[in-house]
C-alpha cells in the first residue's frame, strides 16, 4: 500500500471515485424496487459527493469531462432531493405531531398525509428518470470514471504538495460567506453558508487519506456548522409548507398545523443561536494550519 506522503493527486481521486460510486452501488438497486428512505439519501449523497470532489479537483481532471459528468449527476440529484425532501419533511412532521395533545396530533397527522401524493408524484418522477437511456449513459459513465478517469498531466503531483491548494479556495468561500452575514442573517444566506461548509467538509475529506487527522479534524468541525445550519433550513422549510397547507386545511387541521408552526420556528430560532459557536470552533486556526 502506497504511503500517504508518496500519494499522487490522480491516486486520491480514484479512491474518492470508486468510494462514490459504490456507495450508489450499494444503494442503486433500491431506488427501482423499494420506497427505501435511506438508499434514497445514500445515492443522492454519492452524487453530491462526486460533483463536489471534481469541484476541488477541476485543476487536475479534463474539465469538459467533469462538466459534463457533474451536469449529469446533477440531474440526477434533483430527482433523488425531490423523494428525500418530501420524506425528510413528512418524517419531521409526524414526529412533531407526536408531541401535541392527542386530537391536536391526530388532525396534524390527517394534513401530513397530504404529501403522500407529493410523494408519489416524485417516485414517480424518479423512476422515469432511472428509465431514460440519459441515466443508462450516467451509469457507464460514473464506472469509466472509476476505471479511467480523465486526468492531466498535473494529476501526477504529489498529492500532500497539491492538495492543500485545492482545498483552499473551498475555505476561502465559505468563510466570506459567514463574513458577509448580516447582524440578523436571511434564511437564503444561512442556506447558502450550510452549502458551502459542505463543499468545503467533502474537500478536507477529500484530502485525509494524505493529510491525515488536521484534515479530519477540519471536515469534524464542519460537520457541526453543517447540522446547525441543516436544521435551521429543515425547520424554514416545514414552516414554509406548513403556511402553504394550512388554508387548504379543516379548522382542526390547521390549528394543529399551526402549532407545528410554532415549533418549527423555535427550532429555527434555536439553530441561528448554534451557529456562532459552531463557527467559532471550526475557523480555528491550527483546523486549517495544513492548507
Amino acid at each position: 500500500m502506497t504511503k500517504p506522503a508518496r500519494l499522487r493527486v490522480s491516486d486520491v481521486v480514484r479512491m474518492a471515485l470508486v468510494s462514490s460510486v459504490a456507495r450508489f452501488d450499494t444503494n442503486e438497486p433500491a431506488l427501482w424496487t423499494e420506497r427505501d428512505p435511506e438508499a434514497v439519501h445514500q445515492a443522492r449523497i454519492a452524487t453530491r459527493r462526486i460533483r463536489s470532489d471534481l469541484r476541488t479537483v477541476h485543476n487536475f481532471v479534463d474539465a469538459r469531462w467533469a462538466v459534463q459528468l457533474r451536469g449529469e449527476l446533477r440531474a440526477l440529484g434533483a430527482e433523488l432531493g425531490a423523494v428525500r425532501d418530501i420524506e425528510v419533511l413528512c418524517e419531521r412532521l409526524s414526529l412533531h405531531a407526536s408531541l401535541l395533545p392527542d386530537s391536536d396530533a391526530d388532525a396534524a397527522r390527517a394534513a401530513i398525509r397530504r404529501l403522500d401524493a407529493d410523494h408519489s408524484v416524485a417516485r414517480t418522477d424518479l423512476l422515469r428518470a432511472l428509465r431514460h437511456p440519459r441515466y443508462a449513459s450516467l451509469h457507464r459513465a460514473l464506472h469509466e470514471a472509476v476505471t479511467t478517469p480523465r486526468l492531466t498531466a498535473s494529476a501526477d503531483a504529489l498529492a500532500v504538495d497539491a492538495l492543500p491548494g485545492a482545498v483552499r479556495p473551498t475555505w476561502r468561500r465559505l468563510r466570506r460567506a459567514v463574513d458577509q452575514l448580516a447582524t440578523v442573517p436571511s434564511d437564503a444566506a444561512l442556506h447558502e453558508v450550510r452549502i458551502r461548509a459542505k463543499r468545503c467538509r467533502y474537500a478536507a475529506e477529500l484530502s485525509s487519506p494524505v493529510m491525515g487527522r488536521p484534515a479530519r479534524d477540519l471536515a469534524i468541525a464542519l460537520t457541526r456548522v453543517q447540522d446547525v445550519l441543516g436544521e435551521h433550513q429543515d425547520a424554514v422549510v416545514a414552516d414554509a409548507w406548513l403556511a402553504k397547507a394550512a388554508p387548504e386545511c379543516s379548522p382542526s387541521e390547521a390549528y394543529a398545523l399551526g402549532m407545528l408552526a410554532e415549533i418549527e420556528r423555535g427550532l429555527a430560532v434555536h439553530a441561528r443561536s448554534g451557529l456562532a459557536s459552531a463557527w467559532e470552533a471550526a475557523r480555528a486556526r491550527r483546523l486549517r494550519a495544513w492548507m
